[in-house]
């Protein structure tokens, strides 16, 4: 059975592609009270001391309604809603939309299919459409299926063991209350009451670059109290990378390294190495050990700031984050028995350091060899200065740490690829790189049609061509590299004219740093200093700067009287077609459960 028509026009938009629905989406109301709310809250607490319990990367927000305030500013409140409302309705009316009657029918389709499922593939290779039955098989034979790596539960059980970790949250916020913040203990104790049953989902992504192509397993955490755990614990962890040499930001800080070497010596090379699966073979236990006795042994001091750090309470989110990973796959309930787990917050940071522990001993023993080493999160770089003997016995080392391993590059070289760049040693002995682009790259850029605010594009071929020029030791790789990104942005649909406009007016800017107005000294603004306006964006909706006039003409001086000094329009983006397509939740057909193919009763 052949995928529906359409579907390969309508995959091909990308799953960034913002669906135009035929009025705006936005829930006006919803807006509104939120607003509302924001500015009674500011008023309650004017002239009350911060008590410093906000912290931006953790916070939920109460959802407590604040009593109305004096009159002047519920008067304000009152014509602000009365004309948003009255001006916003001559934007109800119904518009062309950006999809055809076929794709509407499609997308509503493909969103619950008993034999399709769209799912996503890997590096910037767009859309991929599998049969459910293929895809629910594959996740249990090449994932799932492994009953050392996976234990299936019954939902009673999975019950009784979400039961638990409730009560081992509870008992994790008591004991170390007096050893984190207010702010911490409160969004800890908030996540709870916010997700108190709501399980972690197993889902797969596709690596169509691989021969023969595989699944990658995901589990997606977001929205459960465990994974608030986790946040917490990354907040904590994101403090130590001071203290580990190879951390790796992004290409950018690595650009910024290479710069500064100079010329090098005749003997350089270089090589690169990916780790094997590299979340699912940290050994947990191991990986516990290794990073408490790594914290214990750091200068955590007043000096650093660190003085404070609160290392029981990290060592016992540690384990409580790293064994209790439950997540559900249709009608199965699974916990991950070895392993990072999969999805959660603190992954990224946790996995950095684990090896960066085993790097301590590397970065001694070859000092000497070892020019630069950097690592971002599973993919190494460095410059080796040794013999090949040396190389070997280094990456004979590099795979003696727990169950990990990396594979290496065949051999020592000039040039190799490294994230997004392509590094070479010249004839002069200097390093020179480039922009790197996987073969497979679709460059599936938003097109024109996409439901996006006007100006979207401008911006992203301003960060793109900064990146370019950034990343290009030539001037004429740096120009290529434009010229292919002009000419993929029209094969998208973009007007050349206005590509050109933006690729030329990005270079100007670039090129005379100068005439860019300085940021440095914008202000910064307490959550009680400033007002957000949260609204979803819609090509036919409410002008922003219609909204602005409006806040400008009903409360704008009563709020500057309250110490509010700047109104933002917070827009969020429109549904796109991956919201529209995806699922994290899988959908099974009647009769076709997961636990039927898991148990074996169904084979197609």
């Amino acid at each position: 059975m052949p995928p529906p028509p359409g579907t390969k026009r309508l995959l091909g938009k990308g799953l960034k592609f913002c669906v135009k629905y035929p009025v705006p989406t936005n829930d006006v109301n919803a807006s509104l009270k939120r607003f509302e709310n924001d500015v009674r809250r500011i008023v309650t607490f004017l002239g009350k001391e911060d008590d410093n319990n906000y912290i931006p990367e953790l916070y939920i927000k109460s959802g407590w309604p604040f009593d109305e305030v004096d009159d002047e500013i519920e008067d304000a409140l009152s014509k602000f809603r009365a004309e948003v409302e009255k001006r916003q309705r001559r934007y109800r009316r119904r518009r062309s939309t950006n999809l055809t009657p076929l794709q509407w029918h499609l997308m509503r389709e493909l969103k619950k299919n008993d034999y399709y499922i769209v799912i996503e593939a890997d590096k910037n290779l767009g859309a991929c459409i599998l049969r459910l039955s293929v895809y629910t098989k594959r996740g249990i034979k090449e994932h799932l299926g492994d009953t050392s790596v996976y234990k299936r539960l019954s939902a009673q059980e999975a019950h009784g063991k979400m039961q638990a970790l409730k009560y081992q949250y509870r008992v994790f916020i008591n004991r170390f209350r007096d050893y984190i913040s207010a702010a911490e203990t409160t969004f800890l104790e908030r996540a709870l009451k916010t997700y108190p049953n709501k399980y972690a989902r197993f889902r797969m992504s596709l690596k169509a670059h691989k021969k023969p192509w595989k699944m990658r397993p995901i589990v997606c955490c977001a929205g459960t109290f465990m994974n608030c755990l986790s946040k917490w614990l990354n907040y904590q962890l994101q403090k130590l990378k001071r203290f580990v040499p190879s951390y790796l930001k992004d290409s950018g800080e690595l650009l910024k390294d290479l710069q500064a070497l100079g010329r090098l010596p005749p003997t350089a090379r270089l090589f690169t190495a990916d780790a094997n699966s590299m979340y699912t073979c940290i050994d947990t236990e191991h990986a516990i050990a290794v990073i408490s006795n790594w914290i214990d042994g750091l200068p955590l001091t007043e000096e650093n700031g660190l003085n404070d750090f609160p290392i029981d309470a990290v060592k016992s989110a540690m384990g409580l984050v790293m064994r209790n990973n439950l997540f559900e796959w249709g009608d199965l309930y699974f916990l991950q028995l070895t392993g990072t787990a999969m999805g959660t917050s603190a992954a990224c940071m946790w996995a950095t350091i684990y090896f960066a522990i085993r790097e301590e001993f590397l970065l001694g023993k070859y000092s000497s060899e070892l020019l630069l080493y950097k690592r971002f999160i599973d993919d190494m770089f460095a410059i080796w200065l040794g013999s090949n003997e040396r190389w070997i016995e280094f990456k004979a080392d590099t795979n003696n740490f727990g169950i990990l391993t990396w594979d290496f590059d065949d051999n020592l070289s000039a040039s190799v690829n490294f994230l997004d760049l392509t590094i070479t040693i010249n004839s002069e002995y200097r390093i020179q790189t480039k922009t790197y682009q996987k073969e497979m790259n679709l460059y599936q850029y938003i097109p024109p049609t996409s439901a996006h605010p006007p100006k979207m594009m401008k911006g992203i071929v301003y960060g793109l061509i900064r990146q370019y020029k950034l990343q290009n030791t030539l001037p004429s790789d740096y120009i290529n590299q434009s010229k292919l990104l002009f000419q993929r942005l029209v094969a998208r649909g973009w007007d050349k004219r206005l590509i050109k406009s933006y690729i030329l007016d990005a270079d100007a800017k670039l090129s005379n740093p100068t005439t860019n107005p300085s940021t440095n000294n914008t202000e910064t603004l307490t959550n009680k200093e400033q007002l957000f306006l949260h609204w979803k964006y819609h090509p036919h909706d409410i002008p922003r700067k219609n909204l602005r006039q409006i806040y400008d003409e009903t409360c704008k001086d009563i709020f500057e009287g309250i110490g509010i000094k700047k109104l933002t329009i917070a827009y969020s983006r429109a549904p796109n077609l991956s919201s529209e397509l995806t699922r994290a939740k899988l959908h099974q057909a009647p009769g076709k459960e997961a636990s039927k193919y898991y148990d074996g009763e169904l084979a197609n």
